[in-house]
């Protein structure tokens, strides 16, 4: 089975890497978005062409808003979508302001100051110190430029909500920590949709795939053999 993993902001393909040993049977494509574009729907289409067929998409956090983007533009490609610590809707008007301080971050202190910016969002303060130090070395690297531009794409991404939850089957993931993605937020949209399901996990934040693998990886592989 074909299957792609979309990272998060700050971050790149390597936060994937606890699930690329269960994985290792199939066919798993883990493109940087940061060069595939500007936009969720340049970075949808690009996908696109990396992966030929049907495949399975995992987007984490920004990953999932270019999920969204592919079940809006492609639907018939895709056999199945997890999204996790994720968001099926558009940015609100409230978050502009956010967006904006971020992108004036990024540009002055790169990966580094937005790490300072999302960790708190991201980590609850009982997280395993080697998983939070192992994602800022991954942040800590990312260049300003492509920052601003994935920021600009969060900013400025569509609702996805209808394509989502038209019957694609739709598994969604995230912690019970996570204040950008609430509970009642994810149940909600997992109920919208006639082949969704939600999982939460109890103490986790906004990366669940990080914080949790082991129980991330069965939940992954148990809904890829459901497809």
């Amino acid at each position: 089975m074909k299957i792609a993993l979309l990272h998060a902001l700050p971050f790149d393909q390597r936060m994937w890497q606890p699930q690329l040993e269960v994985l290792g049977e199939h066919d798993v494509h883990t493109p940087k978005l940061y060069e595939l574009g500007s936009g969720v729907d340049e970075w949808a289409l690009s996908t696109l062409q990396q992966v030929p067929g049907q495949f399975v998409v995992v987007g984490a956090s920004m990953g999932g808003y270019t999920a969204g983007a592919l079940a809006r533009l492609a639907p018939e490609r895709l056999l199945g979508v997890v999204l996790t610590g994720s968001r099926a809707d558009a940015d609100n008007p409230e978050r502009r302001p956010v967006r904006e301080r971020w992108i004036q971050i990024a540009r002055e202190r790169g990966g580094e100051g937005i790490w300072e910016e999302v960790k708190p969002a991201f980590f609850p303060h009982e997280a395993d110190p080697e998983v939070v130090e192992f994602a800022h070395s991954i942040a800590r690297e990312q260049q300003p430029e492509d920052l601003v531009r994935a920021i600009e794409a969060i900013r400025d991404r569509p609702d996805s909500t209808e394509a989502l939850t038209g019957g694609i089957p739709l598994l969604f993931v995230a912690g019970d920590k996570d204040p950008l993605v609430t509970t009642e937020y994810v149940n909600g949209v997992a109920a919208a949709s006639p082949n969704g399901r939600a999982e939460m996990y109890q103490g986790v934040g906004h990366l669940p795939n990080l914080e949790r693998p082991d129980e991330f990886n069965r939940l992954l592989i148990g809904f890829l053999e459901s497809l």
